[in-house]
């Protein structure tokens, strides 16, 4: 009996102490995470706050507490979109990552499936070559790029942001190991059914590729959403203008800097990739894994 007892014990003190172990690990990830979440917050709290209020040290949240609430207001927002057009740059940010995506996804995908399942002379020395170009800075093609656009007259336009993304060495990666993992019987018997390399790429490829997509999806919306470089040399109207360019643009006035119009512009600016991942995190996860493990 006091053996049982003894056990019995030692089994409610494992329980117990794993339930501690639970309580300090969540504890300690949540601490962390408000830490990374600081900046964001701090981009909220300023984006509903007067200018004068916006840098006070210590911040106005911190000592007045929910009293601080009562200055809040959209007027930073209304600013933004009456003064810097804001709304048009949101717009355009919409424009060009959604199609930047779209075209990705389906040069990507085409390009991955020939190097899986096709066979032609020199396939892996030209696989081999495209993820070389993984190793060039981006800064090296930006000339190059340019320079093609320039001829094709695309500069100063949406389109000739968008075009450049659709070649992406990790995206081609990415979905080549994923493509590799697919049963080739199925490919074969449509081929032998009479099915042509793109109605297979299309009907029986793609949708069995879904997560992979997806994970490319998300990965290049940060790209996209997030680039500066090419539209700012590429967009000259000041209509074209992406949120990236609009916020250089807003912080490069002399006098008076609309600090709230650009808390307002940062905070959307920083929303709506977040708002993208949390709708779209399972099939990232789920894409990515099973293109590392490919």
């Amino acid at each position: 009996m006091d053996v049982t007892v003894l056990k019995k014990s030692q089994v409610d003190y494992r329980i117990r102490l794993r339930f501690i172990q639970k309580i300090i690990g969540y504890t300690l990830l949540s601490f962390v995470a408000l830490l990374a979440m600081l900046p964001l917050l701090w981009l909220l709290d300023g984006s509903f706050r007067p200018k004068v209020e916006i840098f006070n040290v210590p911040p106005v949240f911190f000592v007045t507490y929910f009293k601080s609430f009562s200055s809040y207001s959209f007027a930073s927002f209304i600013k933004a979109i009456n003064d810097w057009n804001a709304h048009i740059a949101l717009w355009n940010s919409v424009v060009v990552t959604v199609s930047g995506i779209i075209l990705t996804l389906l040069v990507c995908s085409l390009c991955a499936f020939a190097f899986s399942f096709m066979r032609f002379p020199g396939r892996n020395t030209i696989f081999v070559a495209v993820l070389a170009t993984m190793m060039l800075p981006t800064g090296t093609m930006v000339a190059a790029s340019y320079l093609i656009l320039l001829k094709l007259h695309l500069t100063n336009t949406l389109a000739g942001i968008v075009i450049p993304y659709a070649g992406s060495a990790y995206g081609v990666f990415l979905m080549r190991q994923y493509f590799i993992r697919l049963p080739f019987s199925f490919l074969e018997a449509a081929i032998v059914d009479g099915a042509g390399y793109v109605r297979v790429w299309w009907q029986i490829v793609v949708p069995l590729a879904k997560p992979a997509l997806a994970a490319l999806g998300i990965l290049q919306f940060r790209t996209i959403w997030n680039d500066f470089l090419m539209p700012m040399i590429v967009l000259r109207d000041d209509t074209l203008h992406t949120l990236t360019i609009k916020l250089q643009v807003m912080q490069s006035v002399n006098f008076n800097v609309p600090y709230d119009a650009i808390m307002a512009t940062g905070f959307i600016t920083a929303l709506v990739p977040i708002i993208f991942f949390l709708f779209f995190q399972r099939q990232f996860i789920e894409g990515l894994a099973g293109g590392i493990k490919g």
